[in-house]
């Protein structure tokens, strides 16, 4: 698959899943819902079960996995992931059922006027120098997760989350410890008595693919070895309605250095910040002129630019009222990878590593991921 542009389709994207469920639980649905899932749930499985493995873009398994394979047998269709194309705002809105412009969390380290730091919202440290921040800026863009929404509406389901015991995001004391035991644990979950809706995610092939590329011998290692996996537990299920998909894909990555065009970077008034392949820019004032000019002649081969106010007019980050932090975040304008290269900015000192699979912007690689189906009665 070649990498193009490609915009998210936020009526037919990974926000339908959870706005799906939230509608067949009874729960109030925040956005449009999945008309092929809609129709599914309608057969009220006893168990309802969604698994988000992290990274898994369209684009990633076909070129790891055979046709043939149980994952790809079972793909429903393809759907857009939110913009941007990163966990932190792509997981949230799964979570949440909101939009990346509602919930906030709009890229992984974004920059806080208020503390004049770009912060990694996890773990909380300066993305620049890797100090610790100490202010838990996250607990800012709080949300009410579709657990908790599902078992508010309908008291006859049992909602369960199924995350890793390592995962930062989590930090779960009781979470599993590989994706065997997270296979274990979904299966065991299925068993007990009542209604069940279970909420399980996996941070690979994600890690995987930012250390070894997304069409590594790793990652297909992986990819198999969960393909096996999936399948076994699916065999084992009964009166189960299994939903797999991702909150982004993956693209293999070269990074461009801002430092090279000093001219440039002079035209910024805060370093890069927000994410990896989408760079939010904050200009020093009477730069815009000098700073346009440059991009074109520097980076408008490999780069978008889009105002950011023209992002919020199209809708970029999904529709809905803009979380309070959201605006400040963006900057004056937004600079998107168009191809296999990231704008980064360097500091001496930096805790900088390469990330040789890469993701947050608009190319069909990052952007669609499958939506992963399989019934068993």
């Amino acid at each position: 698959m070649r990498s193009k542009l490609f915009y998210p389709n936020y009526d037919h994207s990974i926000l339908g899943i959870p706005n799906s469920l939230l509608r067949y639980y009874g729960a109030k649905a925040h956005h449009t819902s999945l008309p092929i899932l809609d129709q599914l749930l309608k057969k009220n499985y006893k168990n309802v079960i969604l698994i988000i493995l992290d990274g898994m873009g369209v684009d990633m398994l076909q070129h790891n996995l055979s046709p043939l394979s149980f994952l790809r047998r079972h793909i429903k269709t393809k759907i857009s992931s939110v913009f941007p194309s990163t966990t932190v705002a792509a997981f949230t809105a799964i979570s949440s059922g909101n939009s990346p412009i509602e919930h906030g969390r709009l890229g992984w380290a974004p920059y806080f006027k208020a503390l004049n730091r770009v912060v990694e919202l996890i773990p909380d440290t300066d993305f620049y120098t890797g100090e610790a921040v100490k202010v838990n800026v996250i607990k800012k863009m709080s949300y009410t997760h579709i657990c908790n929404q599902i078992a508010h509406a309908n008291k006859d389901v049992y909602c369960s989350k199924i995350f890793p015991s390592s995962e930062g995001w989590f930090k779960e004391s009781k979470g599993a410890s590989d994706f065997n035991q997270f296979c274990l644990k979904i299966k065991q979950q299925s068993l007990k008595k009542g209604r069940q809706f279970i909420f399980a995610y996996w941070p690979d092939p994600d890690h995987v693919s930012h250390k070894r590329g997304p069409y590594s011998l790793e990652v297909q290692k992986v990819l198999k070895d969960y393909n096996t996996q999936i399948k076994q537990l699916c065999a084992g299920l009964k009166d189960s309605l299994v939903i797999i998909s991702a909150d982004h894909g993956h693209i293999e990555n070269q990074d461009i250095f801002l430092n090279d065009y000093p001219d440039l970077m002079d035209c910024l008034s805060v370093p890069l910040s927000l994410d990896m392949r989408t760079q939010a820019v904050f200009l020093k004032p009477n730069k815009e002129k000098t700073f346009l000019q440059l991009f074109n002649q520097y980076l408008a081969k490999d780069f978008l630019l889009i105002k950011t106010q023209k992002a919020l007019e199209m809708n970029l980050f999904g529709r809905g009222k803009p979380h309070p932090s959201a605006r400040g975040f963006l900057g004056d304008y937004l600079i998107m990878s168009k191809r296999e290269k990231s704008l980064v900015q360097r500091f001496p000192n930096d805790p900088y590593k390469l990330m040789i699979g890469a993701h947050s912007s608009l190319t069909n690689k990052e952007m669609l991921v499958p939506l992963i189906i399989i019934e068993k009665k």
